[in-house]
């Protein structure tokens, strides 16, 4: 199934917003809302029920989706960045200081109407996400039930630390496999440097033997 909910939100102020579909997403949308710090830049992803909740925050603006487990999360965040795109081109973020919820409804719901339309159409849109970022499946998610999150009293603060944790492992984890595969490489370099090494001593032991045999060192 494609993109079903979108909504900006200024801290955790819903701004405009956009179903596709009819449901009751509201609830769970300001639960994460509550919890989000928008002045941080993060991307993050969350499961309730047969849902994914991606957020995207920046500069105090949260960007959220709601889509089916099953679409792609590389085009999720290509259609939050596009979004982020959108609103930031304009004046609404400048207006959005002493803005009420949803009043931006009209400047920008049709916004994001006319995007959810776009990337729901094709998923040739999945290139896009290359062109925003390189969105990495793995870092920044964390596929916690909502549910249960509230009932552990765990805030979104502790998640994002774990979020931190996950991209600073993914990190040393990339950089160790590039000191590896140099590693390997150069010795790799060694051993066919010494093989055509031991190949010259050889031709040149048969050359001399050849030599002597044909008398080219005797005197004549």
């Amino acid at each position: 199934m494609p993109l079903l909910y979108a909504c900006v939100a200024s801290n955790s102020v819903v701004l405009a917003d956009h179903a596709d579909v009819v449901g009751n997403f509201e609830a769970a949308t300001q639960q994460i809302l509550d919890r989000t710090d928008s002045a941080k830049f993060s991307r993050h992803t969350y499961s309730v029920e047969q849902y994914n909740y991606h957020v995207l925050t920046k500069d105090g603006f949260t960007f959220l989706a709601i889509a089916d487990q099953h679409f792609p999360m590389r085009i999720s965040f290509a259609f939050l960045e596009k979004v982020k795109e959108r609103f930031f081109s304009g004046t609404l973020p400048q207006r959005a200081t002493n803005a009420k919820p949803y009043e931006f409804r009209r400047d920008f719901s049709p916004i994001l109407s006319s995007l959810i339309v776009q990337f729901n159409k094709t998923r040739e849109v999945d290139g896009m996400s290359d062109l925003h970022g390189q969105v990495d499946e793995v870092k920044g998610v964390m596929n916690d039930n909502i549910e249960k999150i509230l009932q552990r009293g765990e805030n979104l603060e502790q998640l994002q630390q774990k979020t931190t944790e996950l991209n600073l492992n993914a990190n040393r984890f990339q950089t160790t496999a590039v000191r590896l595969r140099r590693k390997m490489w150069w010795q790799n370099q060694k051993i066919v440097i010494s093989m055509v090494g031991i190949g010259l001593i050889i031709v040149a032991i048969i050359a001399l033997v050849v030599c002597w045999q044909e008398g080219v060192f005797k005197k004549k």
